[in-house]
């Protein structure tokens, strides 16, 4: 099959292994968290995820996969809400080593059901992940293309304020 323009070829180095998740930006407790320190956290599993990349191509089958919600890691690291709207002017980059990313608005996860299966994941099938995937990656299991929002290697999570005015500071009400 011919390769969609502007996607990238995937790599699989070790180089890009990820042993800790940065949480940062419009946070008020930047956190760093070991694949040790995720495992100690609640744990969540989404099972029978049929990986299909965003051409449509099916990319395979897998069991399970266990990790934390991204919802429980961005609470643990307590988003900054300057105004009672701010969730609207909110969202979540995710980036891995290898220079993919993932983009999320804060409703979308902590109001929809998309969010309640976006993982950072820390075991594939009952193993912990293997150097192909980074010991820390994360997935967007609720989405119909899933292969779109799975990041190998994961190694940040930053929230930011979007403001619609450059220049221009939210209105308190």
């Amino acid at each position: 099959m011919v390769r969609p323009k502007r996607s990238k070829e995937k790599v699989f180095d070790p180089a890009f292994v990820t042993h800790c998740l940065e949480v940062k930006g419009a946070v008020n407790h930047p956190l760093r968290l070991t694949a040790e320190e995720l495992g100690a956290m609640e744990l969540t599993e989404v099972r029978d995820v049929n990986m299909i990349c965003g051409s449509g191509r099916n990319e395979g089958f897998i069991e399970s996969y266990r990790g934390v919600r991204l919802t429980e890691v961005l609470n643990r690291a307590d988003v900054i809400m300057r105004v009672h709207d701010s969730p609207n002017y909110l969202y979540v980059t995710a980036m891995s080593s290898d220079g993919r990313w993932a983009l999320f608005s804060y409703q979308e996860l902590f109001n929809t059901s998309v969010g309640e299966q976006v993982i950072v994941i820390i075991e594939k099938n009952g193993q912990p992940l293997g150097d192909d995937e980074g010991k820390i990656a994360l997935i967007s299991a609720n989405d119909t293309r899933s292969g779109q929002r799975k990041l190998r290697y994961l190694k940040s999570v930053e929230v930011h304020e979007h403001l619609w005015n450059e220049g221009s500071e939210l209105r308190a009400e």
